[in-house]
Formats: C-alpha cells, structure tokens, sequence
C-alpha cells in the first residue's frame, strides 16, 4: 500500500492497495492505510455528512454475497434478505449491497459494494459498528467519491487475456 501525490492537483494523491489505485482529494479525506485496506476519513466540511470508507482486498474464494454477509458482521445489520445490484468500478462490473441496521433510531444503511479484479476481491464499505452515522438526510451516497477514484491495473495474467 502506498499514498502517493499526485502531479493532477496539489490536492489529489493515489493510494494503492493491490491491483487498485484509488485517486482521493486530500482537502476531503484522509487515507490510511492497514494491512490489507485502505481507510478512508472525511476531512473538514465533509466530515458531518460522510461516513468513513475503508477498501479492503481478500482472497478471491468467497461469492461477493458471502463476503458481504461477513463485512456486516461488524455492526447491527438485517442481513437476511440481501439483494446485490450490480454496479461498475473502476471498468469491472461488480454487486452493490445495501442492509438496514437493528438499530431502533433513524440511522444510515451499511453499503458494502464487491469487486473482483486481479485474482482478488475488493470491498469498498461504509460500515458502522454501533448506531450512530451520517445525516440520512444529506442526499449523498457514502461510497460515491471514492468509487469514482477507483482504478484497477492488470497484473494477474487472466486480466491481461481478457477480451
């Protein structure tokens, strides 16, 4: 992993996680990184309407619905009756999830949206561990932005092949 300025913008650095290179506004997020994820906190202005996003890579063995299961462990989300719409990242088509907490008050959806690229699985998530999270009122989708960032290199020999 590596966060790495950009010559775009003063104001855009690259961070890299595997085959993902993920373009960020530094004036809007803060990037750091973890073995095996990146995490993504809002800065200033943005902080009070965005969640925090973090960029996870994992073995490709699991079905996307599987892994998305397993991410939303990590809060009170009715996972039951999870329906993937498909969504496109960085050129790769992938399963968008969305899941309502347990929680009693008004709080945002966990969204977990699965990729594969590389031989690997990305998770981009917006994922709350209690009750609390972002103005559901703000019209903004947490993964939007950095979703838009998100770029995929091929270095497994299957993508290179790939029609």
């Amino acid at each position: 992993m590596a966060l790495t300025p950009t010559s775009a913008s003063a104001g855009e650095a690259v961070a890299e996680l595997g085959a993902a290179r993920v373009r960020y506004d530094t004036a809007r997020w803060q990037a750091n990184d973890r073995p095996g994820r990146i995490n993504f906190t809002p800065l200033a202005t943005a902080k009070p309407r965005l969640d925090p996003v973090e960029l996870r890579v994992l073995e490709d063995a699991a079905t996307c619905s599987d892994l998305a299961r397993q991410a939303f462990e990590i809060g009170h989300y009715e996972t039951r009756s999870l329906e993937p719409k498909p969504v496109s990242i960085g050129g790769k088509t992938g399963e968008r999830f969305d899941a309502h907490t347990g929680c009693r008050n008004a709080t945002p959806r966990g969204v977990v949206i699965c990729v594969k690229a590389a031989g690997h699985a990305y998770l981009l998530q917006a994922l709350n561990p209690g009750c609390e999270g972002r103005n559901l009122f703000s019209g903004i989708d947490p993964l939007e932005e950095i979703a838009g960032g998100i770029s995929f290199v091929a270095n497994d020999p299957r993508e290179a092949s790939a029609p």
